[in-house]
């Protein structure tokens, strides 16, 4: 599986996650979000909005935002 931001200011690294891994919510937060994409996200803009599509762990994530 391949992980990557893409924007009108340009792109993240592409991560490649291993098979076999199961990207949960805890995993995408800290490992893809936290640590692999922010860092590239926040050299493109100050200002981002994040937007995903409903696989569980980006569902997962938004329930543990709301509460």
């Amino acid at each position: 599986m391949v992980s990557v931001g893409v924007s009108a200011l340009g792109t993240t690294s592409i991560h490649f996650i291993e098979p076999g891994i199961k990207v949960y919510c805890q995993y995408y937060r800290e490992d893809l979000l936290m640590q692999k994409h922010l860092p590239d996200i926040r050299q493109l803009s100050d200002f981002y909005v994040l937007q995903q599509d409903s696989a569980p762990a980006h569902i997962g994530l938004v329930r543990q935002l709301s509460c």
